[in-house]
């Protein structure tokens, strides 16, 4: 059958590799890991079907850099203990399809770690997590440092920070983050971990895909996107400073979000009733993209498009708003969703966005679509 969608089914270059498409499966949590953290059945089960979806970009799930801060209970950890672990995963994937590129996600869960671990906060507020030193945000800084060469060691294609949704590296991008000392205050402090690791990243393992993942407006006062910490009116002008330190230090795309799913979720997920946030998505990645022409922009909330979430991309793609689409709820209702849409199929399980996937997640219970896979639910 004829191949429709041009743009979206275009091949495209980040850092030194190549995605067959732009279409990209975002880091999706489903809290199914062994004990400590080491990949399970059930996760290399998952990222096997998403290999055979032939997706450009799979990014793999919210990985933590340390046990002692997770955000959730069977969540997965990359260090030595669990190294062998994410070979096997990776050597799944690339026996499916050894065209796509799969991208490990790393993150530290800072307050949002789960009861069961240790909750700290790079921001003195009334939030009862206990705040991180400077030597301790140089030991965690270092703990990611040695999972980007972990996850080079276990045959990844690249590595995402994750620097959005209210964990510890986009907490610290905050203008809101008025801590004294070496991580707080100017943009260039704000931006000093995220920086020193993707500088890392370029010298010791070069070969690797880097880039991170990014709220560009959180939608809360003092929040990342705004001008200060009394502030609470979207204004980008200090996360493109952000943006652009990360450029020079290494960065070799942008994966651009929003909001915080536990304060502001429909800005970051829009649900039926929010839908038109879909299209903040699109205006910050045209500005991202305006703004760096020569870093590719990586786009998000594509799900929330629906029945229209293919076409959004294509054209987007195509007018040079970005340069990949990025669909996360999606890709759990249906893992072989570029495949499909490939072949024109009528087949494709398509999100309702019923928002049962967050609720699992909330619940630390293993997360998958409710609305597809009734039978599990029973």
């Amino acid at each position: 059958m004829e191949i429709y969608f041009n743009s979206v089914f275009s091949p495209a270059q980040v850092g030194l590799r190549n995605a067959p498409n732009r279409l990209v499966a975002q880091a999706m949590e489903i809290n199914a890991g062994e004990p400590g953290g080491a990949v399970s059945g059930t996760i290399i089960d998952r990222y096997k079907e998403l290999a055979r979806g032939e997706w450009g970009i799979v990014f793999a799930e919210a990985i933590s850099v340390t046990e002692k801060s997770r955000a959730r209970n069977h969540g997965l950890v990359l260090n030595n203990g669990s190294l062998d672990s994410f070979k096997r995963l990776i050597d799944a994937f690339k026996k499916e399809n050894s065209e796509s590129l799969l991208m490990l996600q790393l993150t530290h869960s800072g307050r949002n770690s789960g009861n069961f671990s240790r909750r700290v906060k790079a921001v003195d507020d009334d939030n009862d997590a206990e705040l991180l030193s400077d030597n301790e945000l140089d030991e965690i800084t270092e703990d990611f440092i040695k999972a980007v060469i972990l996850a080079d060691k276990a045959g990844a294609d690249g590595i995402d920070i994750k620097a959005c949704h209210g964990y510890l590296g986009g907490e610290l991008l905050r203008p809101a983050n008025c801590r004294e000392g070496r991580y707080g205050g100017s943009a260039e402090n704000r931006a000093a971990m995220l920086v020193q690791i993707m500088r890392a990243a370029a010298e010791e393992v070069p070969q690797l895909v880097r880039g991170t993942r990014i709220s560009l407006y959180e939608g809360i006062r003092g929040g990342c996107g705004t001008s200060g910490p009394d502030e609470i009116i979207e204004d980008l002008e200090d996360m493109m400073t952000i943006l652009q330190l990360l450029q020079e230090a290494g960065a070799q795309y942008f994966n651009i979000s929003a909001g915080i799913p536990v304060l502001t979720p429909q800005l970051t997920r829009p649900e039926k009733h929010s839908s038109l946030n879909l299209l903040q998505h699109f205006r910050y990645c045209r500005t991202v993209r305006e703004a760096f022409p020569d870093i590719p922009v990586i786009g998000s909330a594509y799900s929330a498009g629906r029945e229209k979430g293919a076409e959004y991309a294509d054209e987007n793609i195509h007018k040079g708003y970005v340069d990949f689409a990025g669909f996360g709820r999606q890709n759990l209702a249906d893992p072989l969703y570029p495949v499909k849409l490939k072949k024109a199929s009528k087949e494709i399980r398509e999100c309702i966005l019923c928002g049962g996937c967050s609720k699992l997640l909330k619940e630390q219970k293993e997360v998958y679509c409710v609305y597809h896979n009734k039978k599990k639910a029973v």
